[in-house]
């Protein structure tokens, strides 16, 4: 990869990260407009992020967000109030930088045209601003430019030792002062160019602010330096004067009685230096940054994808040493083969926690999306959100957001309704819809509850009688099931939010393909809850190894209970289903050798797996018991994987074929009978 790649690359990185925090700032200082720490964090990420595109040399980009950052400015100043109207259009800049950002991955010129419109409106907001502090600006600008001097507020003795001694061996003492142009870009470049030129005529004894401070640009526009040289004044002017985006310079002998504020004794360096050190401590991490310094490094995913396929082989392999080691009892290479399965499995181990990624990422997009369809739609909705530092496998996290999307937009436009219509039924005029995560077991749950209108068996049977589906057999919970129907809807209009019907059989089939299930619950006029179970991770997961007839299945033993020895007669028979007496309770039996059409004879005696689904016990008869093992999970041909029976196969010890039952579709599917 050249170093234009790697540049684009980290280019891409950073502005993705500061446009995510643009957006949360922005969203928090809307609900605490005085809160000037928050307004500061988002004009430094805005002034970062100009910053970066002009190096870059993208110039359509610089341009709006400089033009984003003057607004900000007024933000800053109080000459504008920090209004609805106002953080909407940052909004709207900070969704078209996006977009532009994606044009640049795309390797599509930027045009200026595509920012036109927003360039218009900002300079409205600035122009309406103009008009009535054009005075106060004079006077700023007036004060400013008598406020440039070369006032030092503190120098180390060691540092004034150091100037007496240049000046007995014939060198000159300057104190400089200097004003970067108001609308430079790149402050801290600037600084360092300025700075390396009188380095090649001198020594630069003293800065202020910090010489780190200047690199990073982190200051407005003025700077102060002390300069041993043996050139002329006329010199260091004329060599500071070949510097562009310069407004001002003053260049004076040093003196220390017209410069100096205050000389450092040692002692009061060591007190500053503990106060410092202390304060470090105590406040270890800023409020409102989102990209705190740690020691972590980027890794393209794709060469997470081939360790991972690596360790998935070192296991399948490790499954077939163990296998033949027990079969042929070959002892000698036991005590090896138990050391290299402990290694496999902390390598294992190590790989899946390094694919593991906060579902945040996704989660952190929801409060600027309900925000901003509650006000198109006149709604007042408030977003809980709770276990965002839940996590899953890279893959799934980042397959999680159109599915997630869809079902928001739907519980914002279909559950909740308007303020007055709440009202009249007793609710609070503002809604709540609910965004949760947490893991269980193998698994991760996540529910989206609103406390709208729910779905009205009634509505729904008379739309699905329209498109010609039958729902006389089906109960209230079938047909409130119907919404995940291809093209079902109820909705009487398409607007630009939901209507199309084109949304919750796609949020289901992403599910299903990341080997989760959706389950639905509604009550009308109290609300909806969906509740999404999706694996911990798609590689390698622990499980029960059963036989039924010949043939060898696995099923995933984060869902599973307990194991128990069913006799036949056991299993009575009601109205439309078996059930076995299981601790007082009568639960559903499923057959496996009918289920699978795999053969019709029943035995005597079963091994009865008692499983745990949505709080609910199954037993699953098998002929046969195995044992525990762990295996790697790999993808199945699609059509075979619409009959809801099979989350994926796996490669066994002996090289066979092991096919991995979907618990939960199977339960799910048998609940539904």
């Amino acid at each position: 990869m050249d170093d234009n790649n790697i540049y684009r690359t980290l280019f891409f990185e950073e502005s993705d990260d500061h446009l995510q925090q643009l957006n949360d700032n922005v969203l928090a200082l809307e609900n605490d407009p005085s809160n000037l720490d928050l307004l500061n964090e988002i004009f430094r990420s805005a002034h970062t992020l100009k910053g970066m595109a002009a190096t870059m040399g993208y110039d359509v980009m610089t341009e709006l967000t400089h033009k984003m950052e003057n607004i900000l400015e007024e933000f800053k100043s109080g000459a504008i109030q920090i209004t609805s109207d106002y953080v909407s259009l940052i909004f709207s800049c900070l969704d078209r930088l996006s977009t532009l950002v994606e044009d640049l991955r795309e390797d599509k010129e930027l045009r200026r045209e595509q920012i036109a419109d927003l360039l218009a409106e900002l300079e409205t907001v600035e122009g309406q601003t103009a008009a009535t502090t054009q005075e106060t600006v004079a006077d700023e600008e007036s004060r400013t430019s008598e406020e440039l001097n070369n006032t030092f507020e503190s120098l180390e003795e060691s540092d004034l030792f150091v100037i007496e001694q240049a000046i007995e061996g014939a060198h000159n003492a300057y104190s400089i002062g200097i004003r970067l142009d108001a609308d430079s870009m790149l402050k801290g470049p600037r600084v360092f160019l300025i700075m390396e030129k009188l380095e090649q005529e001198g020594d630069i004894l003293h800065t202020e602010p910090a010489a780190e401070i200047l690199e990073e640009g982190a200051f407005e526009t003025d700077f102060h330096l002390i300069y041993l040289t043996k050139n002329a004044i006329e010199d260091v002017q004329a060599n500071i004067e070949s510097n562009s985006e310069i407004d001002r310079i003053l260049v004076e002998p040093f003196d220390q009685t017209k410069h100096l504020k205050k000389v450092q004794t040692l002692e009061e360096i060591a007190v500053e230096a503990l106060v410092a050190e202390t304060n470090e401590k105590v406040t270890k991490t800023p409020q409102y940054s989102n990209n705190q310094n740690n020691q972590s490094i980027r890794v393209d995913l794709s060469r997470l994808d081939l360790f991972l396929n690596l360790v998935s082989e070192l296991v399948v392999y490790r499954n077939q040493l163990e296998d033949v080691s027990n079969r042929e009892n070959i002892n000698e290479i036991k005590d090896s083969l138990e050391q290299v399965s402990r290694l496999t499995s902390e390598l294992q181990d190590l790989v899946l926690k390094i694919r593991m990624q906060q579902v945040n990422v996704v989660f952190s997009r929801f409060p600027r999306m309900v925000r901003d369809l509650s006000n198109e739609l006149g709604k007042e909705i408030d977003l809980i959100i709770t276990g965002e530092e839940t996590e899953l496998d890279k893959t799934v996290v980042s397959e999680l957001s159109d599915p997630l999307v869809h079902l928001l937009r739907n519980s914002i436009d279909h559950g909740i309704e308007q303020p007055a219509n709440r009202i009249k039924i007793g609710k609070e005029a503002k809604g709540t819809i609910r965004l949760t995560a947490f893991q269980e077991g193998n698994q991760v749950i996540i529910t989206i509850e609103d406390d709208g209108k729910g779905l009205n068996p009634e509505i729904l049977k008379a739309s699905a009688e329209k498109k010609g589906i039958s729902t006389s057999h089906l109960s209230d919970e079938e047909i409130q099931r119907l919404i995940f129907h291809p093209g079902f809807s109820t909705a009487k209009e398409v607007t630009n939010v939901s209507g199309r019907g084109v949304g919750m059989d796609a949020v289901q089939s992403k599910i299903l393909s990341l080997g989760g299930t959706i389950e639905l619950k509604s009550t009308v006029d109290v609300g909806t809850i969906f509740t999404i179970r999706l694996p911990l991770t798609l590689s390698i997961i622990d499980a029960l190894m059963v036989q039924v007839a010949d043939d060898t299945f696995a099923v995933p033993l984060d869902v599973v209970e307990r194991v128990v020895r069913i006799k036949e007669e056991e299993i009575v028979k009601t109205l439309n289903q078996e059930v076995y007496e299981f601790q007082g309770n009568m639960i559903p039996v499923l057959r496996t050798n009918e289920m699978l059409a795999i053969n019709d004879k029943n035995m005597d005696k079963y091994y009865g797996i008692i499983v745990n689904i949505d709080q609910k016990d199954y037993a699953i008869l098998a002929d046969h018991l195995i044992g525990q093992q762990e295996v790697v999970i790999k993808k199945i041909d699609s059509m075979l994987q619409q009959t809801r029976k099979y989350q994926g196969a796996t490669i066994l010890g002996d090289g066979s074929i092991a096919l991995i039952l979907d618990v939960n579709a199977i339960c799910s599917d048998q609940r539904s009978l």
